[in-house]
């Protein structure tokens, strides 16, 4: 009797790890939306895993362990050369898990041509979503920390800039984006611009990476709730993908997701009507990677949770 008790125990035991393998690798899929694809994007291991295509790999195989869709992967300044981006690309399609490429070079930069023209080769390589992404702001934020806009000779340069590059992109088949960051949501259109004013003027090639959070967290004037969710209404139509990050009431990168002022519910529902279907978990960088996981792992609950 003792014998056939233990073998059932070895039996469940066996069962149980093959459950436990199969749901491992279950794709992570929104309860009320279904459509949208949840992926993270490689920056929140940056700290810890610096932009390498062994580390490139790594993080492939994360996304298809735990479930998600496609990885956003950003190499501030395209520093993977066209060859190892072609190793991911088949890396990735192998494991069924699109990739988003992105870098950091703002449309001002002096280098930011060097920088986009590499991209662009490097995103063209990769299956999915067909996106190559830069920042808006750059360098002349970065180093005046009282900037809150742009002025109408920097404002035309980046609208100038912007359309040349996403002209650039269409030509390889492939989607621009930019990221709302430092820069106020909206100037006066005289003598300051804004997001606002920016995406009013760029032409139908440019697209919009929405950052949930930004408006709150890195914007140098935190927009008011009701003032991001008409900005995102109005330019919906240019939504090309998410970043999913929460703002604190004290305006700080929350570790977790939760409860956002730009409510996640009113950007799900427009990526999905908009055919924008990439969310990204954005999360701020821990001391340790171990942190990260867990974090990671909260914030998937979360949004399974709560849509």
């Amino acid at each position: 009797m003792k014998r056939v008790v233990m073998s059932l125990a070895v039996l469940m035991l066996f069962l149980g790890a093959l459950v436990g393998a199969a749901n491992a690798g279950e794709k992570v899929v929104l309860p009320r939306y279904p459509d949208l694809k949840v992926g993270f994007t490689s920056w929140n291991f940056s700290k810890q895993m610096p932009v390498t295509l062994a580390n490139s790999k790594k993080l492939v195989d994360f996304a298809a362990d735990q479930g998600f869709a496609w990885m956003e992967l950003r190499d501030p300044n395209a520093v993977l050369t066209l060859a190892e981006c072609k190793e991911i690309a088949v890396y990735a399609k192998q494991r069924d898990i699109e990739i988003i490429y992105a870098v950091m070079a703002g449309l001002l930069d002096p280098n930011f041509w060097e920088v986009y023209s590499r991209a662009v080769a490097n995103a063209n390589v990769f299956d999915g979503p067909r996106i190559v992404r830069t920042a808006l702001p750059g360098l002349e934020f970065a180093t005046n920390e009282k900037k809150t806009a742009w002025t109408l000779a920097e404002f035309t340069k980046i609208v100038e800039t912007a359309n040349q590059a996403a002209n650039m992109a269409r030509m390889f088949g492939l989607r621009y984006m930019v990221e709302n960051a430092s820069e106020t949501l909206k100037g006066d259109g005289v003598t300051s611009f804004g997001t606002t004013e920016f995406f009013a003027n760029v032409n139908g090639n440019v697209g919009l990476q929405l950052d949930t959070a930004n408006f709150f967290v890195t914007s140098r004037v935190v927009a008011k709730a009701d003032d991001a969710r008409a900005f995102l209404e109005k330019t919906a139509g240019k939504l090309g993908y998410v970043h999913v990050k929460t703002a604190t009431k004290d305006n700080k990168p929350a570790p977790v997701l939760d409860q956002n002022p730009l409510m996640f519910e009113i950007v799900f529902w427009a990526a999905q009507k908009n055919n924008a279907p990439y969310l990204a978990i954005e999360l701020p960088q821990p001391n340790t990677l171990d942190e990260l996981y867990a974090n990671t792992k909260k914030s998937v609950e979360y949004l399974l949770q709560n849509f």
